[in-house]
């Protein structure tokens, strides 16, 4: 795993825009928000953290170089989950 996915990301006021969903979530491993999106409507979002999840050991991320922010691309994966279930 990274260095930035080791440190803390959490940003609690973190916001999510459901309204559009073009794009990536996840930078590193190409997940779309209209694919999680998608997924959290199923119940099948846990398939995706822990593709993400696994692929972050093997092969590594890469956050602080794919992602614009610069940080964890799953801090925004588990944010957008869990905007998204309370729709």
């Amino acid at each position: 795993m990274s260095d930035c996915c080791s440190r803390n990301n959490d940003d609690k006021n973190q916001k999510i825009d459901l309204d559009n969903l073009d794009g990536l979530i996840c930078y590193c491993f190409k997940k779309s928000k209209k694919e999680l999106f998608e997924a959290v409507k199923n119940g099948e979002e846990n398939l995706i953290v822990d593709d993400i999840k696994s692929k972050m050991k093997n092969p590594g991320c890469f956050c602080e170089t794919a992602n614009p922010s610069g940080k964890c691309c799953l801090s925004d994966v588990q944010a957008f989950v869990k905007a998204a279930q309370k729709l």
